[in-house]
């Protein structure tokens, strides 16, 4: 009974058609371990045609069977992969021409060997990321090109490169054609420029040499400014001169090609003081400043090319016109010392303090507080300030604002970039241009000028006032004296008859040296009367007017410490990197001295 219900549950594992008690038609098999399941065409008892293999996984095989081996053309699918292969199969592996479509999206087309790509073949990982070459054993090996996109190490979209591979890196020699226009050509080692190998980069920069590890082996990585002496000392309104090389660590020139070197100039940041006019109006400055290895920032100075026509006239420059109009130079040893120009500044601030002070008035009376009075000129820009309780040198630059240099252009072109030229730049037309209108730097030290000159007027004026009491208590002392000398000679009259003409004469004397004494010290007075009523009057001369030129009106640039700053602005940058920029104290000087001599007349 057991074994009778055994039989009835034994399943018969073909079921199809048969001849001749052999599977031949068409049918279905399912194997004893259950893993594999046919169904298909039979021939004799073998998978022979069309049909389809299943295993337990999932994966399949539908296609062409010969002599019960899946041999031709066919169709796998790879349960653990999710992979699709469509094409030719040799005993049950895939051999010969393929597709295969990868889960990630990736798609192979091209020779199979024994279930490896191997053999010509076109390989697709990306949109635009395509390999067409030769392949052994999955990987890309021989001749071959290959097309990058951005998802590949740090390649760009359209990258290209053409040449022998090893492994499935680049190896040999080839070409590399970037999206940027740069193009390499040469050898390769381990995907990267290893060997002889020239690149042009999109930059412009032209390297032909040795590459280690995808650098060339002398790769500049500083910028060296080169001058006759530092600091650089030029002169206004004369063009100069200055060479920048591009050095590597061993300090030798790289003889580049290209490399974009750009020039500009500096001068030192500053900030206005809290409470100053102008810190409520500059907060901050438009150009960031750059920190420089001098121990303070600048911010951008115009420096230009182009040659500009300005005459340059200083009040520190002495001219004499001799009959026969004969310059000479004065030398060095005639007033080039360092301290010359700081002193002549001094000179400078000390007369426009003095000049300050014999024609502003200290206290303006009340008939000035109600207008100007017949024959006075008008206030100036800073008078018209210190009434308003505006700072002088914030209103002097306000005033110049709306005005611009006659003859020069307000904002000349900077100096233009230079490409290297094995490894070189020179300049040879530099010039400071003139300060663009309202130059912050230069409009807080007018500020700051401003209240100095204000101190040392206050100062002076305090002098003053001393000096007026010391004459008034040396007036004071002689009336004294006089009244002492009044005494004695009322007490010789007296005296005895023998002493009296003695007296009388020693008497006369002294109150004679005493009157010319007295008399000086009026006359002192007098003149510190008159200077007081000079300062307290209204009208001035019109040859005592304070200079009204401002910084914006310069025409040429402030002499003191300016900074030569060199770049590297090559765009895009090479081999992803820019040199570190260079700097040069640039120290600005008037023109020298020059000296007119005079005819030697001789005397008759």
């Amino acid at each position: 009974m057991a074994a009778t219900a055994a039989q009835g549950e034994r399943r018969e594992p073909y079921i199809g058609e048969k001849r001749r008690f052999m599977r031949d038609g068409y049918g279905t098999y399912v194997y004893e371990n259950a893993f594999f399941r046919y169904e298909g065409e039979w021939m004799k008892g073998k998978k022979h045609g069309h049909g389809k293999l299943l295993m337990k996984d999932g994966t399949y095989y539908e296609g062409q069977f010969v002599n019960g081996e899946i041999n031709g053309h066919g169709y796998k699918f790879f349960a653990s992969s999710e992979a699709k292969y469509t094409g030719q199969f040799l005993n049950g592996e895939m051999h010969g021409h393929g597709i295969m479509n990868y889960k990630n999206g990736n798609i192979y087309e091209g020779q199979w060997y024994k279930n490896k790509k191997q053999g010509f073949g076109i390989l697709r990982t990306g949109e635009r990321s395509v390999y067409e070459g030769s392949f052994q054993s999955h990987c890309r090996e021989g001749e071959g090109t290959q097309t990058y996109d951005s998802t590949y190490k740090n390649l760009s979209n359209g990258d290209r490169f053409e040449g022998f591979w090893v492994m499935d890196q680049r190896h040999g020699h080839g070409e590399l054609w970037c999206a940027d226009g740069s193009h390499y050509v040469g050898q390769f080692l381990s995907d990267l420029f290893n060997g002889e190998g020239t690149m042009t980069h999109a930059s412009g920069i032209v390297y032909q040499g040795m590459w280690i590890d995808g650098y060339p082996v002398t790769m500049a990585t500083k910028l060296v400014l080169i001058v006759e002496e530092q600091p650089l000392i030029i002169r206004q309104g004369l063009p100069f001169s200055v060479r920048v090389e591009c050095r590597n660590d061993n300090d030798e020139i790289v003889p580049e090609q290209g490399r974009e070197i750009q020039v500009m100039a500096g001068f030192k940041y500053r900030t206005p003081k809290e409470g100053s006019a102008l810190f409520d109006v500059i907060e901050d400055v438009e150009d960031k400043p750059i920190p420089t290895p001098f121990g303070y920032d600048v911010v951008p100075y115009p420096l230009t090319d182009q040659a500009f026509d300005v005459e340059v006239t200083m009040d520190a420059v002495d001219a004499k016109a001799d009959g026969d109009g004969k310059l000479e130079e004065d030398g060095d040893e005639k007033g080039e010392e360092e301290g010359e120009e700081e002193g002549l500044e001094e000179m400078g601030e000390l007369k426009e303090a003095i000049e300050d002070i014999a024609n502003v008035p200290a206290e303006a009376s009340a008939d000035e507080k109600d207008g100007p009075q017949e024959g006075s000129r008008p206030a100036s820009p800073e008078q018209q300030a210190q009434e308003a309780g505006v700072d002088e040198g914030a209103a002097t630059t306000a005033a110049a604002a709306d005005s611009k240099p006659e003859g020069v252009s307000a904002l000349l072109p900077p100096a233009k970039t230079q490409p290297s030229l094995l490894g070189v730049c020179e300049w040879h037309t530099l010039q400071l241009a003139p300060p663009p209108p309202m130059y912050r730097p230069f409009v807080i030290m007018e500020e700051e000028a401003g209240q100095k000159k204000k101190s040392r007027i206050a100062q002076m004026r305090e002098k003053m006032g001393e000096g007026e009491e010391e004459g008034e208590k040396a007036v004071s002392d002689v009336a004294e004296e006089w009244d002492e000398v009044e005494k004695s000679v009322a007490d010789a009259e007296t005296s005895a008859d023998e002493n009296r003409e003695n007296e009388k004469v020693e008497a006369q004397d002294l109150k004679q040296k005493l009157t010319v004494s007295y008399v000086d010290e009026t006359e002192v007075q007098d003149d510190s009367e008159r200077k007081n009523s000079q300062l307290g009057g209204p009208a001035v001369k019109a040859s005592q007017e304070p200079d009204k030129s401002t910084v914006s009106d310069e025409k040429v640039a402030r002499t003191g410490e300016y900074i030569l700053i060199v770049n590297d602005v090559t765009n895009p940058p090479f081999m992803g990197c820019r040199l570190e920029p260079a700097f040069l104290m640039l120290k600005l000087k008037r023109p020298k001295r020059v000296i007119v001599k005079k005819p030697k007349t001789s005397k008759k």
